[in-house]
C-alpha cells in the first residue's frame, strides 16, 4: 500500500501548530483531540458528545456500559433488586466509593443530585428523564408554576425552597434507605433503567462543590451529616428574592473546585487550548493503570488536528472531519491495521448510532417576530420531498453513510423497525406547498394568497466542519432548483451556533443527533414538547399523548411496535426534521500503540479502559 502523502505546504502548518503549542501540552500519557469544544463539565447539563465523554472520565454512575456490546454492569453501585411489579429498584452502593476529596460517596449525592437535574431551575436539557420516577414529573410541573407565579410582593424565596424540599421528600420515588442504599420506585417500568442510570446527566455531584460551600473539615464524614450553610455563605449559587429561582454560577466546574468521583479528577482547563485530567487519588482500580493522565487538546480546525496526529503530537482523535477523511477511508477500506502507513492503519470508520438532519423552526414565528412558513407541516414535507438525499451524500462524504427516511438508525434496536419516509420527488414537492397555500406567479415566484413571496430560507450550520458547509451549500442548489426559493447559507461557530438553536434563532439548520441508550425513547423524546433537546418547538397533541401512552406499556413488543408506528408518522407526516443520513463515525488511532477502543456504534469510550502498549511497533512518522 503507497503511503498517504501530506502536500509541502501543509506540513509547514504541522511546524506552525507545533511551535505555538505550550512545551508543557505533551506532559500526559494519553494526549487525544476532540472533534469539538467541551462546554460543560456539569453532567446534569451535558447534552454533547465532547462534553460527555469527559464527564465518564469524572464521574460515574450507579452503572456503567461494557462498551463492547453494551451490557450493564454495577459501577458506584455493586447490586440491586426489583419489586415483581418492576416498579421498585433497589440499588446497593459501593462503601468503599470515594469523592476526590476523600468524602464517602452515598446514597444522598445521587438523591441531591437528581433532584438538581429535576428542578426547572437548573434549565437541564435531560431533565424529563426523570419523570419516569414516581412524582417526579408532578414536581417538575409544581415547581415550574410556583416559580412562574412567584410574586416578591408577596412570597417569600426561602419559604418556597423549604416548601420545595419538603414536597421532593413526600412526593418524588426517591429514597436514601440508609447512606449506602437507595431506593427509586417508578411512575412505570422502565425496562432499559440500568440502561439509564450510566447516563452522564444521572451521575452524581458533589453538592459543597457545586453551591460552594465554605471549606469545613467535617466535610469529609459526608455533608448530608451537616447543616447547609446560608445562602449567602455559598459561593456558587444564590437564592434570588425577587424571583424564587436558584441561581447558579457554573464556574465551580472548573479545576481546584470541581470534585468528582470517577476515574479521574480535573487538573487544568483552558477553555479553547487543552484540558488536562489525572488519576482519582482516592480510588483503588487506577493506581496500577498504564495512563495516569490525559490532555485534551483543542485546534482551530480539524486538518490541524489531522496533522497533529500525523506528527505524533497527538495519539487519538476522536473525530477525524478534515476534508483528507474521504481519501483515508478508501485507503483504510483496502488495507488492515497491519498496514506500514501510519495514516491508513489508524483510520477507523464506522456506522454510528447517530443520524445527521436538516431540523426545520416549527414555531408559529420566527426569532425576529415573523411569520414563520415552516410552522406549517406541508411545507416541512414539501421541502423533504425536494431534498435528493443520496446525492448530497454522494457529494458531500463518499464514506459510505446511508440514506435514511427514519431518525432511528435502521437495525440499531433489536425488535424495532419503524419503516418509510419521503422520498425524493419534485412533483410532490409542489404539490404540497399548493396545498399549503404557496403556489407560482407567472414569473416563476413562490407566493401566498396574498401575493407575499416565500421568504429568503436561512440555512445555518456550524463552521467547525468542511462537511457541514458542503452538506448545506448542496441543499441550497437543491432547493433553489427544485422549489424556486431563494435560499442563504449561514455559518456561525459552534458556540454560537449551539446557543442559537436553544433559543429559537433560527428557520432551518443541519444537525447530527446521537442516541445516548439503547431505546427508541433516545430518539422519540427529542419530539416532545417540553423536552430540552427540542430545539425545533415542534409540538403536537397527537404525538405526546401516543408517547404517554406507549410509555405505560408493559408488554415490550406491543410498546416498541408502538413506538415505531409513531416514528413513521413523525416522518411521513409532521417532519420537524429531515433524516439525511445514518452517519459514519470516523476517529484516527494507531492500534499498533492504543488498545481498549470500542468499535461498537453508540460511540461511549471510556478513557479509563485505554491501555497503551509499550514499546509500540515502530510506524513511518516523519
Amino acid at each position: 500500500m503507497s503511503k498517504l502523502l501530506i502536500p509541502p505546504a501543509v506540513l509547514l502548518l504541522v511546524l506552525m501548530a507545533l511551535l505555538s503549542s505550550d512545551q508543557d501540552d505533551t506532559a500526559a500519557d494519553l494526549v487525544l483531540a476532540s472533534d469539538s469544544e467541551i462546554f460543560t463539565l456539569d453532567p446534569q447539563r451535558m447534552s454533547w458528545l465532547a462534553d460527555m465523554r469527559m464527564g465518564y472520565a469524572l464521574f460515574e454512575g450507579l452503572t456503567k456500559w461494557d462498551t463492547t456490546d453494551f451490557s450493564c454492569h454495577p459501577a458506584v453501585a455493586t447490586g440491586w433488586t426489583v419489586s415483581q411489579d418492576g416498579r421498585t429498584w433497589t440499588f446497593d452502593l459501593d462503601p468503599e466509593a470515594r469523592w476526590s476529596n476523600g468524602a464517602p460517596v452515598t446514597a444522598h449525592d445521587f438523591l441531591w443530585s437528581w433532584k438538581r437535574l429535576l428542578m426547572p431551575d437548573t434549565a437541564a436539557d435531560y431533565t424529563d428523564l426523570l419523570h419516569a420516577i414516581d412524582g417526579g414529573e408532578a414536581f417538575f410541573t409544581w415547581r415550574a408554576n410556583a416559580l412562574q407565579n412567584f410574586d416578591p410582593t408577596r412570597d417569600d424565596a426561602e419559604a418556597l425552597i423549604q416548601e420545595t424540599d419538603r414536597r421532593f421528600a413526600d412526593t418524588v420515588g426517591l429514597v436514601a434507605l440508609d447512606d449506602h442504599r437507595l431506593q427509586i420506585t417508578l411512575a412505570h417500568p422502565v425496562p432499559y433503567l440500568l440502561d439509564l442510570v450510566a447516563f452522564a446527566p444521572l451521575m452524581p455531584v458533589y453538592r459543597p462543590a457545586v453551591e460552594g460551600w465554605p471549606e469545613n473539615p467535617d466535610l469529609i464524614h459526608g455533608w448530608h451529616l451537616m447543616q447547609p450553610p446560608s445562602w449567602s455563605d455559598r459561593q456558587f449559587v444564590e437564592l434570588n428574592s425577587k424571583t424564587g429561582r436558584i441561581e447558579a454560577d457554573h464556574h465551580w466546574a472548573r479545576p481546584g473546585t470541581l470534585i468528582s468521583n470517577g476515574p479521574f479528577s480535573l487538573d487544568r482547563w483552558r477553555y479553547r487550548r487543552d484540558l488536562r485530567l489525572v488519576r482519582h487519588p482516592h480510588r483503588k482500580d487506577g493506581a496500577d493503570a498504564p495512563i495516569q493522565s490525559v490532555l485534551v487538546r483543542s485546534y482551530p480546525d480539524p486538518t490541524t488536528a489531522l496533522l497533529a496526529y500525523r506528527s505524533g503530537e497527538v495519539d487519538w482523535l476522536t473525530g477525524v472531519s478534515a476534508d483528507m477523511r474521504r481519501e483515508l477511508v478508501e485507503a483504510r477500506r483496502v488495507s488492515d491495521e497491519q498496514d506500514p502507513d501510519l495514516l491508513t492503519r489508524s483510520t477507523h470508520a464506522k456506522l454510528a448510532y447517530g443520524t445527521e438532519y436538516v431540523g426545520f423552526n416549527c414555531r408559529p414565528t420566527l426569532g425576529d417576530g415573523r411569520p414563520n412558513p415552516f410552522h406549517d407541516a406541508g411545507v416541512r414535507r414539501a421541502f423533504a420531498a425536494a431534498t435528493d438525499k443520496q446525492t448530497l451524500v454522494d457529494m458531500v462524504s463518499g464514506l459510505g453513510d446511508r440514506v435514511t427516511g427514519m431518525f432511528t438508525p435502521a437495525g440499531s434496536i433489536e425488535h424495532y423497525n419503524p419503516q418509510g419516509g419521503i422520498s425524493f420527488d419534485i412533483a410532490r414537492a409542489k404539490e404540497e406547498l399548493a396545498a399549503a397555500g404557496w403556489t407560482y406567479d407567472s414569473d416563476g415566484r413562490l407566493i401566498n394568497g396574498e401575493g407575499d413571496t416565500f421568504p429568503v430560507v436561512d440555512l445555518m450550520y456550524s463552521t467547525y466542519s468542511p462537511r457541514y458547509q458542503r452538506l448545506c451549500t448542496g441543499l441550497r442548489d437543491q432547493w433553489i432548483r427544485n422549489l424556486g426559493v431563494d435560499v442563504h447559507l449561514k455559518g456561525q461557530d459552534s458556540k454560537f451556533f449551539g446557543a442559537d438553536l436553544r433559543e429559537g434563532n433560527f428557520m432551518v439548520a443541519r444537525g447530527g443527533w446521537y442516541g445516548d441508550w439503547g431505546d427508541p425513547t433516545t430518539w422519540l423524546n427529542m419530539f416532545r414538547g417540553d423536552d430540552g433537546n427540542n430545539d425545533r418547538g415542534f409540538k403536537h397533541p397527537d404525538i405526546e399523548t401516543r408517547l404517554n401512552e406507549a410509555k405505560m406499556m408493559a408488554d415490550q413488543q406491543a410498546r416498541l411496535q408502538s413506538m415505531a408506528r409513531i416514528e413513521e408518522d413523525l416522518f411521513q407526516e409532521h417532519l420537524p426534521l429531515i433524516p439525511i443520513c445514518q452517519l459514519v463515525d470516523v476517529s484516527m488511532y494507531d492500534p499498533w500503540k492504543l488498545q481498549g477502543m470500542t468499535k461498537h456504534p453508540r460511540l461511549v469510550q471510556y478513557v479509563a479502559d485505554i491501555t497503551m502498549v509499550s514499546p509500540a511497533p515502530e510506524s513511518d512518522a516523519p
